[in-house]
């Protein structure tokens, strides 16, 4: 194998790489999401809050400086 050859397996290879960790990445953010959806949920429900509920703290807390 020539050595330009060799330089374009290890670029093919990892550009390979390089996509299966993006989307692990995405994998991991989706699943941190949904486990933060989860929580949020199990909150409000303790709370006894609906999300229209949770929006108005929300932005009444932006309002405040």
């Amino acid at each position: 194998m020539t050595k330009n050859a060799a330089f374009r397996e290890i670029e093919r290879k990892l550009a390979e790489s390089l996509e299966q960790l993006e989307a692990k990445k995405k994998t991991e953010r989706l699943r941190e999401a949904r486990e933060f959806g989860d929580e949020l949920k199990a909150l409000m429900k303790s709370y006894r809050l609906s999300a229209p509920d949770v929006l108005a703290i929300i932005h009444s807390a932006e309002v405040r400086p």
